[in-house]
């Protein structure tokens, strides 16, 4: 399974070549470390933008809910619902990134002014064409996993609210974990590179259980102890691979 995950393939070789761009701009100095950083950050953003089309699809296209859903929303209701909830997460998340490297940035004054820092942000050298890669690499995933497989008849709109928090909260704290090395170190290279590594991992883990992969279904089929048992596990696998 693990073998699998990092071999190179029709479904990953994006991934790939995005994590070896990112590097290639850090070795050239066509980006420095803390753009990359801040790069990843606005791929929630991305990821956001994606899933609405996800939930559009699902409601016209999907299983629909047989009631209203524990938010008191259904229908198409539910994609205003989610653009304003996470609006709020991306807002806050924002925030604390700011004021968590205004020492590494001096034209960053104050976490809390996001449309000023944004501005900033999205001048600096290389930070479009980071962004752009970035976009290209989550278009051809959304396209390959979620839109060829028209997986969209699959779900219910509700059933996928909430799906791509785990896959944030996961890259986020990532991204994190390797700003320290920023602030309390002067290795900002090495975090860069750490950083691309890491999530090169999340992502190459998270493509690895799209809904034609035989090693997925080897290891659901493995871990599973009847049918239904097998079926249930491998749905909800998915749905956090969304």
């Amino acid at each position: 399974m693990v073998q699998n995950i990092f071999s190179f393939t029709k479904y990953n070789y994006l991934i790939w070549v995005n994590a070896a761009f990112l590097i290639v701009l850090l070795l050239l100095d066509k980006a420095d470390a803390l753009t990359i950083v801040f790069a990843y950050f606005l791929e929630t953003i991305i990821i956001g933008i994606l899933h609405v089309i996800k939930l559009w699809l699902c409601v016209k296209y999907g299983k629909s809910d047989s009631s209203e859903n524990q938010n008191g929303v259904s229908g198409y209701g539910i994609i205003p619902f989610f653009m304003i909830h996470y609006g709020m997460f991306v807002a806050i998340q924002s925030i604390f990134a700011f004021s968590f490297f205004d020492s590494k940035i001096p034209e960053i004054k104050s976490g809390f002014n996001l449309i000023e820092n944004y501005s900033y942000l999205l001048s600096q050298e290389g930070i479009q064409i980071i962004v752009a890669s970035l976009f290209i690499t989550n278009l051809s995933y959304f396209y390959n996993n979620f839109l060829i497989h028209k997986k969209y008849q699959d779900y219910k709109p509700s059933s996928l609210l909430f799906k791509p928090y785990g896959r944030i909260f996961i890259q986020q704290f990532v991204v994190i974990l390797a700003g320290f090395f920023f602030v309390l170190t002067a290795a900002d290279m090495a975090a860069a590179i750490l950083l691309i590594g890491f999530r090169l991992i999340i992502d190459l883990s998270i493509v690895s259980i799209r809904k034609d992969s035989k090693p997925f279904e080897s290891f659901v089929k493995k871990h599973s102890n009847s049918y239904e048992h097998y079926l249930k596990m491998k749905e909800e696998y998915q749905k956090y691979s969304e």
